[in-house]
């Protein structure tokens, strides 16, 4: 029960009742306006006088459909009500509907719109609350534009394929745009041309697109090559007026008054532009331009990626072209340079082993074959690596000791150890030593690790090969030795061909290229390793390996 300090609804007299519905009607946020059943206003609240821009005298008293309805929509309007005072049916009565509203000044808004009628003393009247929604459903559709326009790009490897989405997701942004095109930078002419465009649908319309893509425009030419030159977003309120609007015949022909059009960037650099065209007067929107740059640099960063895309696949083909003339080059020049060494080494091998040939002579022979021993090796080390990088070198591949192929290994640059006065220590620990290998490209990477140590290896040096198994599937095979070293900066690419981590060294600097790709096709490794100049170096290599069993099956 009501306090006496607290009056019930029953203690209100009429008086304050009315002041209280004027309250109501004042303080509301949403539009409250009346009508009567003839169309005619009876209340407009302070609400709709600041969304619509009347005065509350100056709307009561006028006919709804006059005031606020747009006209296209009041035919419809007076229609309704007519229906609804016949039938006592109203299709809109007591929902919620979005539909568009006129302003005072001429534009159009979009409200949300629910419509309740009641009877005083018998007579129909009708009450409509109105919110505009204009910058809520703008902002939803920005919001979606934005979306499309990333979803677009997201899925296409080209700008071209995914234009007409992209200017129809940019249109849709507001329902302004009439038309819309997409001009891309040509690098070669140096000149933008249109590769797309957008319109609404209506004949004009897809005229003035139509003949739009018939344009191309050098920088400050036209609206496009004006963007070109500020490399800024443009607003333009009346195409069909002046002279820096060479379309402006076409335009005026479709009825286009308004434009907009922004820049693609990327790095400072305009690979494109988008317009935009409008049937009215196109006021300036900070809403929208912020948005349309921020397309504009997401759009052009997409072009200026795929622009680089498109110079670096050129670039690797270009490359691989080269490589692949290089690689027939070599391969060529390795068989021309061998054939004639070939009679040179026979003969001078013969002769050099000949006793009626004079001491001297002989020695000045075997330094003949000597030297045409090492060109023919550096000729089938370029042949090696052409078939490598070609991919057409292949493994035979048979069971073998690799101790066996070691000691054969030792027994080539046994020479070179004996003249050096080198210490070579050799213990072959590992009790399993067989897999299956290649058995004289295997030979040839030992070979060259062998012949490596003992070159770089001073007089009275020492070189240990080691040999040992880590665990029951590999064996490791070390050369070690105290020679020369290798700066730390070279280890990782003294196994690069034409690399040898020293330009005072002999050679081409392929054998450890080789070597490596060897090892590699048995799936194995091998490493370097060395604290830095003078403190020697250890070459470790790594390989699977079968028990004898399995090598003697050739599995």
């Amino acid at each position: 029960m009501p306090s006496q300090s607290q009056p019930g609804p029953n203690d209100f007299a009429a008086g304050d009742l009315s002041v209280i519905n004027r309250a109501i009607l004042d303080t509301a946020l949403d539009c409250i306006i009346s009508m009567d059943q003839s169309g005619l206003i009876l209340e407009f609240n302070p609400a709709a006088e600041r969304v619509f821009g009347f005065s509350r005298s100056e709307a009561i008293g006028r006919e709804l459909a006059e005031l606020i309805v747009p006209p296209a929509l009041r035919q419809s309007h007076r229609r309704g009500l007519s229906h609804y005072l016949a039938t006592g049916e109203g299709p809109v009565l007591g929902r919620r509907i979005e539909i568009n509203a006129l302003r005072r000044d001429g534009s159009e808004i979009l409200v949300e719109l629910a419509i309740t009628a009641f009877k005083v003393e018998g007579v129909p009247v009708f009450t409509a609350y109105l919110r505009d929604i204009t910058e809520r459903v703008q902002t939803e559709k920005r919001r979606a534009a934005q979306y499309a326009v990333a979803s677009s790009l997201a899925g296409t490897w080209s700008l071209s394929e995914a234009s007409q989405p992209v200017l129809a997701a940019i249109a849709s942004s507001s329902d302004d745009w009439a038309c819309a095109g997409l001009w891309l930078y040509d690098d070669e002419a140096e000149i933008l041309r249109c590769d797309a465009t957008w319109d609404s649908g209506e004949e004009p319309v897809q005229e003035f697109a139509t003949a739009s893509r018939a344009f191309q425009f050098r920088k400050g030419e036209g609206l496009p090559g004006r963007i070109w030159a500020e490399n800024k977003a443009i607003w333009v309120s009346d195409v069909t007026q002046g002279t820096e609007f060479p379309r402006a015949p076409l335009a005026r022909k479709a009825e286009l008054r308004g434009a907009f059009a922004f820049p693609l960037c990327a790095d400072g650099r305009v690979n494109g532009v988008v317009e935009l065209f409008s049937r009215h007067v196109v006021r300036p929107d900070d809403d929208l331009l912020q948005m349309m740059e921020s397309l504009g640099i997401q759009i052009g960063l997409f072009v200026e990626r795929r622009r680089i895309e498109r110079e670096l696949k050129r670039e690797k083909e270009s490359a691989e072209s080269a490589n692949a003339a290089k690689d027939r080059f070599l391969a060529m020049l390795s068989h021309e340079l061998r054939t004639p060494l070939t009679p040179v080494l026979i003969w001078a091998g013969g002769m050099a082993n000949d006793p009626q040939v004079a001491p001297e002579i002989q020695e000045g022979l075997k330094m003949i074959c000597r030297n045409i021993e090492l060109e023919a090796r550096l000729i089938d080390d370029m042949l090696d690596l052409t078939r490598i990088t070609r991919g057409k070198l292949k493994l035979k591949l048979a069971p073998a000791d690799l101790h066996e192929l070691l000691r054969h290994a030792m027994d080539i640059v046994r020479s070179d150890v004996e003249n050096r006065q080198l210490e070579l220590t050799v213990s072959l620990e590992a009790t399993n030593a067989h897999a299956m290998v290649d058995a004289p490209r295997l030979q040839q990477v030992f070979w060259n690790v062998l012949r490596n140590a003992c070159k770089f290896t001073p007089p009275q040096g020492r070189v240990t090969v080691r040999s040992s198994n880590a665990d029951e599937k590999t064996i490791v095979i070390e050369v070690r030795d105290n020679g020369i070293g290798i700066e730390p900066k070279f280890l990782d690419k003294i196994f690069d061909a034409f690399e040898q981590g020293d330009v005072r060294r002999e050679g081409l600097g392929l054998g450890l290229a080789i070597s490596k790709a060897i090892v590699e096709m048995h799936a194995g490794t091998i490493a370097a390793q060395s604290a830095g100049a003078g403190q020697g170096a250890t070459f470790r290599i790594t390989l699977p390996i079968v028990f004898a069993g399995e090598a003697s099956r050739g599995n």
